[in-house]
């Protein structure tokens, strides 16, 4: 679920270690519990497929993730930013990092009108930033996309922020002057 397929390699070379551990912890003890049933009862067949019965229903339970919730940009925009991307939404670009036990962090662009901007302002209940004029373009962080207008160019851009402290979820949202060009960070720590 990484558009940079580099940092996803990464990540899940990372959860390599992780999920030894998870290995020790579950696998092996499922694997001794069927051994000693078979032993017990003196079973014979289906031994094997007993034993990777829950790898299968794990990779069957990640396969209907796929199916039915794929991580397209509005299916993961309403579900990290808590609302809907624009209907009228025009030029998306996106690019998600993180998941399993990574951070997660999503930026967007994307055009629309202001009257969609202000409501999703509304609904991620941000605040202006007022930080942001004052400390030009280093107040912020959210990073250009390739490809997408650079906000740091923009005159009279606005910054609108959150913070989810339940959560540990960061929201930004970046409008230039006249509220069409829109920058959406979404992340967690």
């Amino acid at each position: 679920r990484w558009s940079d397929p580099i940092y996803g390699f990464l990540n899940g070379v990372f959860h390599v270690f992780i999920f030894g551990f998870v290995w020790i912890v579950y696998v092996l003890p499922w694997s001794l519990l069927i051994l000693g049933l078979y032993r017990w009862r003196k079973w014979r067949r289906f031994r094997t497929q007993w034993v990777l019965a829950p790898a299968v229903l794990v990779f069957l339970m990640f396969l209907w993730s796929l199916a039915f919730y794929p991580p397209s940009a509005p299916q993961r925009f309403k579900s990290f930013a808590k609302t809907e991307l624009p209907q009228n939404v025009k030029n998306l670009h996106f690019r998600f990092s993180g998941g399993g036990i990574g951070d997660f962090s999503d930026t967007y662009y994307f055009e629309t009108t202001p009257d969609e901007v202000d409501r999703i302002i509304a609904e991620m209940n941000l605040a202006e930033d007022e930080r942001f004029g004052r400390e030009g373009m280093f107040g912020t962080s959210v990073s250009p996309l390739a490809g997408c207008p650079d906000f740091s160019t923009w005159i009279g851009a606005k910054q609108y922020r959150a913070w989810d402290d339940d959560q540990h979820w960061f929201y930004y949202v970046i409008v230039d002057s006249s509220r069409t060009k829109v920058y959406v960070l979404v992340g967690c720590i």
